[in-house]
């Protein structure tokens, strides 16, 4: 997804798979689609607005906002369109200006760099071939935005410094000689709270938090034994709790507080029959997170009561079941020639994202090639309480005299104000009140 307010409906897509059709390999594709969500009309389909070839398949993409003095990163190289970044099986990195591939300008590309090959440490049968970037993330804060995170087959993480894109620095965040993870790296996560808390995770079943300022290793979580864990989020809100995704056949989705164990999960969610291939951590409401795994399966979590609270529709399975119930194994008919169609695999959805700015909105991906853009705002509904981004973020109540009270979310703070509208009246009121004081009232009247 862009993480620019201009761009908030565009997503950056990248081929892992090979194009055309036999053995040959002709290379990857880089797409951005428009996907036209808050467009007004009948015509609202997803439009195609800019595409690139690429040597080799991609293993991960990150789109940053990074621009300008204030993330450092060379004013003159990159525009309001941010940078994407996109790591390819060939063990390179490259760096783009979206706004020229929009414009199909010649100046899209800023920088390709090649990864350290460290696949020794592995000990790997091909020793020779480059590791793959299978996973890459740009620092989220302000200040940091010119760093991106990088993980390769081969365990390795990196760190590239893009503030100036020629002449990227690369280093390890744990410092000179640091060894591979023990296999390939799944995930990698910026920390939502400090910009300098680097977690990656592994093939082997385990998650090591970096200290980058130190240069060392935090702390190690070991999820579970030779089981891989496909991904892991850290809370936006609360830097201490993170959660990972086992691939195994238990599909258990981990809770863990770090303040309290980094050998014990806080708990375990429990809603998927295989294993979790992705999940993602709603950036507008840290009690909603989405799953997708291998049961065919898209949960909507909420993690007060720590249940799943609804399921995201997938019409294509629903259809694939149909048809093929239908056809009764009858060989006339066309869809049942050599299996026919696509399998309930092929349309298994490997890939789920919250949108950063459209809130309630959510993008999946699937091995058949489909992307889909949903809206879940009426299932969030579904946990008995509205989304957190529904809630008021402000409340005002008028009482006599033209008192106001007013209570803001973000400061907790009950304010009280008097209002006048028209201070004459308040003035005549006060010298009437004044003299009448000390009148006898009797009398008076």
């Amino acid at each position: 997804w862009s993480p620019i307010g201009e761009y908030a409906d565009v997503i950056a897509l990248g081929s892992k798979e090979k194009g055309g059709i036999g053995f040959d390999d002709y290379g990857g594709e880089l797409e951005l689609y428009d996907l036209n969500i808050t467009k007004e009309g009948a015509n609202n389909s997803p439009t195609l607005l800019g595409s690139l070839k690429t040597s080799t398949r991609f293993g991960s993409i990150a789109w940053s906002t990074a621009s300008g003095a204030s993330s450092g990163i060379d004013g003159s190289n990159v525009t309001s369109s941010g940078i994407l970044a996109g790591g390819l099986l060939d063990g390179t990195v490259n760096l783009w200006k979206p706004s020229s591939i929009m414009n199909d300008l010649p100046d899209a590309t800023l920088a390709s760099v090649t990864l350290p090959n460290n696949n020794n440490d592995n000990n790997t049968n091909n020793s020779s071939a480059a590791a793959a970037v299978s996973t890459l993330k740009f620092n989220p804060h302000p200040d940091s935005r010119h760093l991106l995170a990088t993980g390769t087959s081969s365990g390795h993480v990196y760190m590239m410094d893009c503030t100036t894109p020629e002449s990227t620095n690369i280093y390890s965040p744990g410092g000179e000689g640091t060894k591979s993870q023990g296999g390939e790296i799944t995930q990698v996560s910026w920390n939502s709270q400090v910009s300098h808390i680097l977690a990656s995770s592994c093939a082997n079943g385990t998650v090591v938090v970096w200290d980058t300022r130190q240069k060392k290793p935090w702390c190690e979580l070991r999820c579970e034994a030779n089981c891989p864990v496909s991904d892991m989020k850290w809370n936006p809100t609360q830097g201490l709790h993170m959660m990972t995704a086992s691939e195994g056949g238990g599909g258990h989705l981990r809770l863990w507080d770090l303040r309290a164990s980094t050998s014990m999960p806080l708990t375990t969610l429990e809603g998927h029959a295989g294993g979790v291939l992705s999940m993602d951590w709603c950036p507008h409401d840290e009690t909603l997170l989405v799953s997708c795994g291998n049961d065919n399966r898209t949960l909507l979590w909420d993690l007060y009561s720590l249940q799943p609270i609804a399921e995201v529709p997938n019409e294509d399975v629903a259809v694939g079941s149909a048809a093929a119930a239908g056809s009764n194994g009858n060989a006339s008919d066309p869809s049942s020639i050599y299996g026919g169609g696509l399998s309930s695999s092929q349309q298994k959805r490997n890939d789920v994202q919250w949108s950063p700015l459209r809130r309630g909105v959510i993008s999946t991906c699937s091995f058949d090639r489909k992307i889909q853009a949903h809206s879940v705002v009426g299932l969030a509904t579904k946990c008995g309480r509205p989304p957190k981004w529904m809630s008021p973020g402000s409340g005002v109540s008028c009482g006599f005299g033209g008192v106001v009270v007013s209570i803001e979310a973000q400061q907790k703070v009950v304010k009280i104000d008097t209002i006048v509208e028209h201070p004459e009246l308040v003035e005549a009121s006060e010298k009437f009140e004044t003299e009448f004081a000390a009148t006898d009232c009797i009398t008076y009247c």
